[in-house]
């Protein structure tokens, strides 16, 4: 079993491919997206989003009343 020292760092997820990088890179080791350092829920579906978006990757809210897909909708 691993054991993390309570001030490290945790792991950062790639929105593209989902994998885990070290928080010290700009850049995800298997795609090469850059990864952002700030991931907010989405307030429509709760998907969790860069916070430069200006519209949700899953369900295309824009922050206007009744925009996004009701389908995905939490």
């Amino acid at each position: 079993m691993c054991f993390r020292p309570p001030g490290a760092a945790k792991n950062v997820k790639c929105p593209s491919c989902s994998m885990f990088n070290p928080p010290s890179l700009q850049k995800c080791r298997k795609c090469g997206m850059e990864i952002p350092k700030a991931m907010i829920p989405c307030p429509e579906c709760g998907d969790l989003q860069p916070e430069t978006n200006k519209v949700c990757g899953n369900c295309g809210f824009n922050g206007k009343p009744g925009s996004g897909n009701p389908a995905k909708r939490k």
